[in-house]
C-alpha cells in the first residue's frame, strides 16, 4: 500500500481523488487546505485520517509515499520547493506547472539534485484519441507534417471578476491555464517550438464580465506551422479540436472515442476507446510511486508546455513573433 497526500481539496484535488479511490494499493492519507471547512468535507468524504494544519505539516510527514499538488498554479513553485527540501521525490503537480518562467527553470534543477520524479497534469496524454494521433505521426501515416490546428472554446468555465481565473496576472487566463495542455500535445507531437506569434484579449478589465480569447501560430521544426486559438467565452458552442495535415493524409479528433482519417476521396473513422484519461493518469502515477516508473508527463515536458504558454504571452503583450 502507498499513502498518498493532497494538497488543495478544490475542483481538482476532488477529481484525482474520485480516481485514486477506485485503485487498488493507493490510500488517501492526508489532505492540506487553507480552507478549513473545504479540507474538512474533502476528508469526509473521502474517508481522509490526517487534515493538516499546515503544509509544512504535510512536507514533513515521513509516511507519506507521494504528494498530489492541486493549489492554484501561482502556488506551485513554493509548494513543489518545499516539498523537495523536505525530502519528498515522488510528485504530481497540477498543470500550469508554473506562473513564472524563472520557476520552472529553478524547480528543473531543484528536483534533478534531489533526485525527485514529478508528473505534471497533462492528463490528455492517457487519452485514447490523442494517443492514436501520436502514434500516426511517430510511424510516419500522415506523411510528412505540414500544418495543424488546434481549436479550443468553453462557454461552461464562466469566470467572474476576483476569480482566480479571471485574474490574468495570477493564473496566465487561457492561454497558460487551459491552452497549456493543448501546447503539450503539440510539442509531444512535433518536439521543441522554434518561434510563437498570437494576439489575445487576456481578460481585459475594460470588459463587463471577463472573457478570455487567443490566436496564436507556433512553428516547429522543419516548418511544421500549427495554428491554434482557444477561449474561456461566455455564450456560444464548445469546441476542442485538433488537426494534423501531412503530405499523404489529415487525422483530426474532436475528443471523443474515434479518430477521423482523410485521404484523397477517403473518409475512414479509427476507434480509440472511451476517454478515461484521469483515470489512466492515476494509475500511472501510483505506479511511479510504487515502482518508479518514470511518467509519459514529465517535469520537463510540463516546464516545456508552461514555457510555450508564456512565452506566447509575451509574444502577445510585444506584438512580435518571439523565437522560443
Amino acid at each position: 500500500m502507498i499513502n498518498l497526500a493532497l494538497m488543495g481539496a478544490g475542483r481538482m484535488g476532488k477529481c484525482h481523488a474520485d480516481e485514486l479511490k477506485s485503485i487498488d494499493g493507493a490510500i488517501i492519507a492526508g489532505v492540506f487546505d487553507p480552507d478549513a471547512e473545504a479540507a474538512g468535507k474533502f476528508a469526509e468524504t473521502y474517508d481522509v485520517k490526517k487534515i493538516y494544519a499546515s503544509e509544512s505539516e504535510l512536507f514533513q510527514d515521513d509516511s507519506i509515499d507521494g504528494v498530489l499538488v492541486c493549489n492554484f498554479s501561482d502556488q506551485h513553485f513554493e509548494t513543489l520547493s518545499g516539498l523537495l527540501a523536505a525530502g519528498k521525490k515522488k510528485i504530481f503537480c497540477e498543470k500550469a506547472l508554473v506562473r513564472k518562467l524563472e520557476d520552472g527553470e529553478k524547480l528543473l534543477q531543484l528536483a534533478e539534485k534531489a533526485g525527485a520524479t514529478i508528473m505534471v497534469g497533462h492528463h490528455r496524454r492517457y487519452q485514447g484519441g490523442y494517443v492514436e494521433l501520436k502514434r500516426m505521426v511517430d510511424a510516419g501515416e500522415l506523411g510528412r507534417i505540414r500544418m495543424a490546428k488546434v481549436h479550443y472554446c468553453h462557454p461552461g468555465y464562466v469566470r467572474e471578476w476576483g476569480d482566480f481565473f479571471a485574474d490574468f496576472d495570477r493564473s496566465g487566463g487561457v492561454i497558460l491555464d487551459m491552452m497549456s495542455h493543448l501546447f503539450d500535445q503539440l510539442n509531444w507531437y512535433f518536439g521543441e517550438p522554434v518561434s510563437v506569434s498570437g494576439n489575445s484579449v487576456m481578460s481585459d478589465r475594460s470588459q463587463p464580465l471577463p472573457m478570455d480569447y487567443v490566436s496564436g501560430t507556433v512553428t516547429y521544426g522543419d516548418n511544421i506551422i500549427c495554428g491554434i486559438d482557444g477561449s474561456w467565452q461566455r455564450y456560444g458552442v464548445a469546441s476542442d479540436r485538433i488537426e494534423i495535415y501531412g503530405d499523404s493524409a489529415c487525422a483530426i479528433y474532436n475528443g471523443g472515442d474515434t479518430v477521423d482519417i482523410y485521404r484523397k476521396n477517403e473518409h475512414t473513422e479509427r476507434k480509440t476507446g472511451k476517454a478515461k484519461a484521469y483515470n489512466e493518469q492515476m494509475k500511472a502515477f501510483v505506479d511511479m510511486v510504487a515502482n518508479n516508473t518514470p511518467p509519459v508527463n514529465s517535469l520537463y515536458a510540463g516546464f516545456t508546455s508552461a514555457k510555450l504558454a508564456l512565452t506566447m504571452i509575451d509574444a502577445c503583450k510585444q506584438q512580435k513573433t518571439l523565437r522560443f
